[in-house]
């Protein structure tokens, strides 16, 4: 069961916040508000030394889908003061940004929209990577075999390596394209494609993994709705 940040007895957060929906059956150990029709949440988390709001694109996996809105230094012997304060923050955040309104600054739109004939299953934003796979749609959807830690004997194909990855690095924003052969595969499992220039970053490695699905499996008659239409060309 989760544990929510204190709050005195006299005190309930409040049910709804310019179309924000308090959510009683949250999983976290926090003070959830939700986007009824967009996959954004609100959140109100005690941390050891600090309680902080952060505004959530749940459609992102990793502790970076989440971004801080605000925070308010813990008071030891008085935290629900502090939960408190810190609910008030957030409802002046709620208040002022209506559900959907919000973007995520570190969430690139581009990674939606999957290259023909695959669809996303993971978009993760970690403190040095950004990892996203695509799964081949009508093959199998594995995870690696139980005491295994290699692919060798599969030949490569989009069939048996059913899950193609794109990773950049924050910061350098070099970048790799692979297939892997099944979920959460290691980096030595999975088998490179293309060769992203160095420092290419997530746009353009995204771009890279579009034109090797159209290689392999055929092309795509729409350019995509965000992002690069090839290496040359953009869309908005």
């Amino acid at each position: 069961m989760p544990v929510r940040p204190p709050l005195p007895d006299s005190v309930s957060p409040p049910s709804t916040v310019n179309g924000w929906v308090y959510d009683d059956e949250a999983s976290w150990n926090a003070h959830v508000w939700t986007a009824p029709d967009a996959p954004q949440s609100v959140a109100v988390f005690d941390h050891f030394d600090e309680v902080a709001v952060k505004a959530i694109d749940d459609r992102v996996q990793g502790f970076h889908n989440r971004a801080p809105v605000a925070t308010v230094d813990a008071v030891e012997n008085n935290r629900s003061a502090s939960v408190v304060r810190a609910i008030d923050k957030a409802v002046d955040w709620m208040e002022a940004i209506s559900p959907g309104a919000w973007k995520h600054p570190a969430v690139n739109e581009a990674v939606f929209n999957p290259p023909p004939g695959y669809e996303l299953t993971h978009y993760y934003i970690e403190s040095r990577k950004v990892i996203v796979y695509y799964h081949r749609e009508g093959t199998h959807e594995d995870q690696r075999p139980t005491g295994s830690t290699t692919a060798d004997g599969l030949e490569v194909t989009t069939e048996t390596y059913p899950y193609l990855v794109v990773k950049t690095w924050r910061g350098s924003g070099n970048a790799i394209v692979a297939l892997a052969p099944w979920d959460y595969a290691h980096e030595t499992e999975m088998v490179d494609v293309r060769n992203p220039p160095d420092g290419c970053g997530l746009d353009i490695a995204l771009t890279i993994a579009r034109d090797y699905v159209a290689a392999v499996i055929g092309d795509d008659t729409n350019p995509p709705a965000v992002g690069q239409a090839n290496l040359t060309a953009w869309t908005q």
